[in-house]
């Protein structure tokens, strides 16, 4: 068993030891609740057309101690079977300081998801309407910038080691956070000892209830063994409505990176809707495209695009278990032709306390 693998068990026992006096304590006093602890199960099977995709399993534990009048404690520990292993990760391991009431002010230092891109908001198997549990372009790397460059996504679901701080009015929210990676960085494990600070700046609008507008931007330095030094700079846009029973929500990215060779510039689009047809059956689609240069070892630069069109009809058997199915239709980076792929999943979620 992995270092990780302890740390996550341990955290997600130490959870559910915690939340039973706590919560019992506070249904008997009638106090606030102190310990929160959900659970997310999930089973994914894709049938792609030109590949093989192995089914997916996902358990996904979220705890949150209150420890002081205004400090709370988050602990994510996520275990995943992907491409026939098992995976551990912790998501999130953080303190928090909450405070004020009509204006809020959050301080959160540790482990957290990055704070920019509407695909954070939904990295969740009970949260994504979707079959697939996230936005592609987040675990879709870009085309070699290149030689040398590590791999970069236009955004990626990274879980940074950071402090975010965040303002919320009725009308307006702000954010800010300094990390040790970018959000641009495809799941790559710094080989320095010191990791650069990336710097993330944004802010909300909300003119109605239901309705968001937000706009962040990232910056830092990307360097990795054996590369030149280079830097990225990411603009992102995003915009949610939800009315009667209809919600849409998309973003805009654009990324621009610094290298050796000159600069090169990546940008995509996300946009979806989500209908529910009765209490129990809805439907969501959601269409991805994205366009970044290929850079060969010769110099040579060729256009790539990035395509998907995922549409699902979901159904809740009950207020916790969600089943869905779904169809794909995809074109990769690199890829010559169209893939169509069929999904089904099943997701069961429950708030304990």
């Amino acid at each position: 068993m992995t270092h990780a693998s302890r740390l996550a068990g341990a955290a997600l026992l130490l959870a559910t030891l915690a939340a039973r006096p706590a919560s019992a304590q506070s249904a008997a006093t009638g106090e606030a609740r102190r310990v929160s602890f959900d659970t997310v199960i999930g089973v994914q099977d894709m049938l792609f057309e030109n590949a093989d995709w192995p089914t997916q399993v996902i358990i996904d534990a979220a705890a949150t101690w209150q420890v002081g009048r205004h400090l709370f404690v988050n602990v994510r520990p996520v275990f995943w079977r992907v491409n026939g292993g098992w995976e551990t990760l912790i998501d999130q391991v953080s303190l928090r300081y909450e405070a004020g009431r009509e204006t809020r002010v959050r301080i959160e230092a540790g482990r957290f998801p990055v704070p920019i891109g509407l695909g954070m908001t939904e990295n969740r198997a009970s949260v994504n309407p979707g079959v697939l549990w996230c936005h592609r372009l987040y675990y879709s790397p870009l085309p070699s910038l290149g030689p040398g460059m590590p791999l970069q996504s236009l955004a990626s679901a990274v879980y940074p080691v950071g402090v975010t701080a965040t303002l919320t009015a009725s009308a307006w929210d702000g954010r800010a956070a300094l990390m040790d990676r970018a959000p641009v960085d495809f799941w790559t494990v710094p080989t320095r000892l010191t990791a650069p600070t990336h710097v993330v700046v944004g802010g909300g609008y909300t003119p109605r209830q239901g309705m968001r507008i937000g706009v962040a931007g990232a910056w830092g330095e990307l360097r990795d063994a054996g590369s030149d030094a280079s830097d990225y700079r990411m603009l992102n846009v995003e915009a949610d409505w939800a009315f009667a029973a209809t919600r849409l929500s998309g973003e805009w990215t654009r990324d621009r990176f610094r290298t050796s060779r000159g600069g090169r510039t990546s940008y995509g689009w996300t946009a979806q809707v989500r209908q529910t047809l009765a209490p129990r059956w809805f439907v969501h689609s959601r269409a991805t495209r994205g366009s970044s240069p290929q850079v060969a070892e010769s110099g040579r630069v060729t256009p790539r695009t990035f395509l998907s069109i995922d549409s699902t009809l979901g159904y809740l058997v009950t207020p916790d278990v969600t089943v869905r199915a779904g169809h794909t239709a995809l074109r990769g980076w690199t890829a010559a032709s169209t893939d169509h792929q069929l999904g089904v999943s099943i997701v069961w979620a429950r708030r304990w306390w």
